[in-house]
């Protein structure tokens, strides 16, 4: 009787996960490039649908290859959101207009863009020396949720209260992050902080900082530029060098050793963007008060 109570215990618990994932399957799906860009979707259109992410945890949105499965599920998808000057989205944009009838929408537009030469990172290339990186900008973010907003709308009209309410709210929590950044930083000291690989580029504007990168051209420093950093810690006083995991911290870790600092990871692509940009914060309120 007990092993007949098991089965039948088993048996319901996999009916469950079997109509779990079926009702899944159904949802439409977007597409997005970058983990945040999955927040900022789900902030808007909540549950409503399947949200897949081009660039998994720990790879780079910049060399990352879509795998077969990832591309046979953007084809399906309804919405494609690009973030825009990344090189993978160059890479798939032909495929995507020869295979798919796919509805993209190129988050950058209306960005504000940091334009320069075109510069070679060593692991990556800016195109068109477009500094892709604006989903660390308040301000910007603002404008990408906005063009996520009105593509919901078009696809999904029958939920426009839904979308515009979250939308708001998503607005709100944006007002609170940008007041809460301001104020930590208004009193810092020093408006000036390192960084290995330049992406807080956008942040630096919107918060009225300087970040000077540890890389020139894209490649590691050379011996010249890194006493040029040196020069200017111990003239600003600097003792925190900011770098992302993916990156080789043996140049970082030369230049704290000269300056009797640290190295600090931080880390541009959680999930949860929100959250990550209060952090971002703290450890960059926590360089420029040393």
């Amino acid at each position: 009787m007990n092993r007949i109570t098991l089965f039948l215990a088993l048996l319901v618990i996999a009916l469950i996960q079997s109509c779990s994932e079926t009702q899944k399957s159904d949802k439409p799906v977007i597409t997005v490039s970058i983990l945040p860009q999955k927040y900022f979707v789900e902030r808007i259109a909540g549950d409503r649908f399947d949200i897949n992410v081009l660039t998994p945890p720990g790879a780079s949105p910049e060399t990352y290859e879509p795998t077969p499965r990832q591309m046979k599920t953007l084809g399906t998808s309804v919405l494609y959101f690009a973030n825009g000057y990344l090189m993978f989205e160059d890479r798939i944009a032909d495929k995507l207009g020869r295979e798919f009838a796919l509805k993209t929408i190129e988050l950058s537009r209306g960005i504000d863009l940091i334009a320069g030469d075109i510069v070679d990172h060593g692991d990556h290339v800016h195109l068109y020396g477009i500094d892709p990186h604006y989903w660390l900008s308040t301000t910007e973010v603002r404008i990408q949720a906005k063009n996520i907003m009105q593509a919901l709308l078009l696809v999904d009209p029958d939920h426009a209260d839904e979308y515009e309410a979250n939308f708001a709210d998503f607005m709100a929590d944006i007002d609170k992050l940008d007041e809460h950044i301001r104020e930590t930083l208004s009193q810092s000291r020093i408006r000036t902080f390192l960084i290995y690989h330049p992406a807080l580029a956008y942040f630096a504007r919107d918060f009225e900082l300087e970040q000077v990168a540890l890389e020139t051209d894209g490649k590691e420093p050379t011996a010249s530029h890194l006493k040029y950093i040196v020069d200017l810690a111990r003239e600003y006083q600097i003792n925190t060098i900011l770098i992302q995991s993916q990156f080789n911290m043996t140049a970082a870790e030369a230049v704290a050793r000269e300056i009797n600092g640290r190295v600090v990871l931080v880390d541009p692509l959680p999930e949860d963007w929100l959250q990550n940009m209060y952090e971002v914060a703290h450890v960059i309120h926590q360089a420029l008060n040393p």
